[in-house]
């Protein structure tokens, strides 16, 4: 697998994650997630495995999922209206255990770093 290709990859797994028909403006966040990723490869490590394209598509759409609960939590009030209270959380839960199983399946490519922190609902 070469860099093209495993960009493709990682693209499609997100579409898949993110039950997106196309990537549009999320591109720029699955590139990040990528980099991401690549960022705590150990030296031995073979930077176009598989596993690493779950990863980062799994990186990408836990990432998605927090701005879309984000910016779901924030709802314009106006006098004498009341806002409808959304819960975003279950989206987003379900995104962290994806993101966490697909970490678990990459950690041998991954330096350790003792803890992973995630921030979620």
């Amino acid at each position: 697998m070469n860099e093209i290709t495993f960009r493709a990859k990682t693209a499609r797994l997100f579409l898949l994650f993110a039950m997106l028909p196309e990537i549009g403006e999320w591109a720029a966040l699955v590139d990040a997630a990528i980099e991401e990723v690549r960022r705590e490869l150990r030296a031995d490590a073979d930077p176009f495995d598989i596993r690493l394209s779950y990863y980062a598509a799994a990186l990408a759409n836990l990432r998605r999922r927090q701005i879309l609960a984000a910016q779901g939590a924030v709802s314009p009030t106006y006098a004498g209206s009341v806002s409808a209270q959304r819960d975003d959380s279950q989206p987003v839960s379900l995104a962290v255990r994806l993101f966490l199983a697909y970490r678990s399946a990459a950690a041998e490519l991954l330096c350790d770093s003792g803890f992973v922190m995630i921030l979620a609902g």
